[in-house]
């Protein structure tokens, strides 16, 4: 009898641990492959404000001169997205040559490479997008399309 106990207690832990490993795995696989996240249009102005202030080492005069157009093209760009998506991307580049036009000749090399990164991470976002949409098209048994080189 004793022996019976152990062995169900053992039976028990090993089903709760796999019960938390598989929990703790469902949750990554969801934040990996889950819809999009974006953050709230308040968090837009202030987030891109402080990756400009400590990539860049704005001076507290440019800082001053850069928030109002970034709030501002974050306003403009949240009311666009609840009407339409058209010509966000027209604000973005207005934005960002009012942008340049405030910085030295350093932070405008820095600048340069902050759009290039953000462009890639759209470019492999929006792969990455096509190519969920396409599975989830397949039919059954069909197989999955050569990867885009």
């Amino acid at each position: 009898m004793d022996k019976t106990w152990k062995v169900v207690l053992a039976f028990i832990g090993i089903f709760a641990a796999g019960a938390i490993a598989g929990g703790l795995v469902t949750l990554r696989m969801l934040n990996n492959f889950g819809p999009p996240r974006f953050g709230s249009p308040e968090q837009f102005g202030p987030q891109l404000m402080k990756r400009f202030t400590s990539k860049l080492e704005l001076t507290a005069e440019q800082q001053g001169k850069i928030r109002p157009l970034i709030t501002q093209a974050g306003e403009e760009l949240h009311q666009m997205r609840r009407t339409t998506w058209t010509n966000s991307q027209a604000v973005v580049e207005r934005v960002e040559g009012e942008i340049n036009s405030l910085l030295t000749p350093e932070q405008k090399v820095k600048f340069e490479e902050i759009r290039a990164e953000q462009k890639e991470r759209i470019k492999r976002f929006t792969e990455e997008r096509a190519r969920r949409l396409r599975e989830s098209h397949r039919q059954p048994g069909e197989e999955p399309a050569a990867p885009a080189k």
